[in-house]
Order: structure tokens, then C-alpha cells, then sequence
């Protein structure tokens, strides 16, 4: 790969697609099946931003099953600067007889003919201060052989391009658009403002620290029904699935501190 070729291609790139362009080359020329670029940093997004060429099959199994929130690999780029591949993760296990979803997201990807991948992340604040994360993955299917002598080779020059290319594709979406009033998108798509009680704030501000309801309940001199009620009504606003969700997406949205 010539590296200050491909860089030139992507300061000249005017549109996402003049950047998918380039990427897809650059991607096929190492060997892999496909890439997908996401902006792994929005948790309260069920849909984020995304572009790739792995194909309409895997892409719209990930979408349908909701791998976004469950995929092994997003926890991993979000918490790292660092390429890794997926066989760099631990092997997901079944809990009491139930595949987890990291389970199903890397069985699924498998299923597809995809036998390891190589994972760049990229983070960014943005104007108000936030961090952002974002990460572009390269789909093998080839010999695992293979796989591990072209990480070997080219790796470390893949990093750099990625570092640029994620770059102007952030400053191709507008980055600083996404500031503004924390919203939460309905299941019918609308986007509503997310206010929070007082209540709702300490309960989920508690749990961020780790503490249990019953230990929230005794910090705040309230009812563990109460705390449930707060905690349920919060999920609620938040459109979240789980406790854990609710909080990653209140700490996101600037609603608590940690």
C-alpha cells in the first residue's frame, strides 16, 4: 500500500462516497471481504451512523437483531486506541444454557463467512466537549494464515490511513451538528427531549457509581420500591433496555456525572 497516495485521495475526497471509494480499494487490495465504518459513540442511538461494503445480508442481520447494542467489539473500541483484531477478544460464553449476544453477533458474523476481522478505533471531542467514538472494522474470509501475515505487514500503515480517513469522514458529516438539546428517538422515529427529575438523576447517578438499589435506597433514605419507581421511569424517558443501558446513555447525554 502506498500510504501518502492513498492519503492524497483522502484530503482531495468532496463526499462520503469519493471516501467509501477509496477505503473499498484500499480494503480489497489487502485482502479483506468488506469494511464497515460506524460512530460507535452513541449509545442513545439504536441506529448510528454507518458506511460500508460487507453487504446487504450482514448488514441487515445486524441492523434486525440489534447487534449494535451487544456487539463485543464495540465495547472493545470504545475503551481503546488501539487496533485489535476479534480474535484479540475473549471467546463469548453462554450464560445458564442462553447465548449472550456477543455470542450471536460474532456466531452470525462467522456464519457469513467472515473467520476474523481487524478492527481500527477512532475517538474525537467535539465542540462542546464531548468524546466521540468511532471505529471502522475489515471483514476476512480468507485463510486465517493469511490474515495473520498481512496484520503483520500492514497493519501499522492501515492505523495511519484509518486516523485520516475517519477524520474527514467526521468532518464530512457535520460533527457539529450532532450538538445541541439531549434527545432520545422514539420507536416511531421522532426525536424527543429527555428531562429528567431530580429523583431519576440520583438513582441513576448511584447506579453509575455502582451501587445496588437497596444500597441507593439506604443512601437517599427512600423506599426500595421508590428507588425502583424512579429507576423504571427513567428507563423509560431514556428508551433503554436495562439499568446499565440507562446509564451509559444518561452519563452521554450530559444528564449525570460520575
Amino acid at each position: 500500500m502506498n500510504v501518502e497516495a492513498v492519503l492524497s485521495e483522502i484530503e482531495r475526497a468532496r463526499s462520503l462516497e469519493d471516501l467509501r471509494i477509496v477505503l473499498d480499494r484500499v480494503s480489497a487490495d489487502l485482502g479483506f471481504a468488506g469494511f464497515n465504518f460506524i460512530d460507535a459513540g452513541r449509545p442513545d442511538l439504536d441506529a448510528p451512523f454507518w458506511m460500508g461494503t460487507t453487504g446487504a445480508r450482514w448488514e441487515s442481520e445486524y441492523v434486525t437483531n440489534g447487534f449494535v447494542t451487544v456487539d463485543p467489539v464495540l465495547r472493545r473500541a470504545r475503551r481503546t486506541n488501539t487496533p485489535f483484531c476479534w480474535s484479540d477478544l475473549p471467546s463469548p460464553r453462554a450464560s445458564r444454557g442462553r447465548k449472550s449476544g456477543a455470542h450471536r453477533t460474532m456466531e452470525a458474523a462467522r456464519d457469513h463467512g467472515f473467520r476474523d476481522g481487524l478492527v481500527v478505533p477512532f475517538h474525537f471531542t467535539d465542540p462542546i466537549g464531548r468524546v466521540h467514538s468511532s471505529c471502522t472494522c475489515f471483514f476476512w474470509s480468507g485463510p486465517l494464515q493469511r490474515f495473520r501475515v498481512m496484520t503483520g505487514t500492514s497493519a501499522r500503515d492501515l492505523h495511519l490511513v484509518m486516523i485520516y480517513w475517519a477524520q474527514r469522514a467526521i468532518d464530512l458529516v457535520a460533527v457539529d451538528a450532532r450538538a445541541g438539546e439531549p434527545v432520545i428517538k422514539t420507536s416511531a422515529g421522532e426525536a424527543e427531549p429527555v428531562r429528567l427529575t431530580d429523583r431519576e438523576r440520583d438513582v441513576l447517578a448511584w447506579a453509575a457509581r455502582g451501587l445496588t438499589m437497596p444500597e441507593t435506597a439506604e443512601r437517599l433514605g427512600l423506599s426500595e420500591d421508590t428507588v425502583e419507581w424512579h429507576m423504571r421511569n427513567a428507563l423509560s424517558k431514556l428508551d433503554a433496555a436495562n439499568k446499565t443501558h440507562a446509564v451509559t446513555k444518561a452519563i452521554y447525554l450530559g444528564l449525570i456525572d460520575v
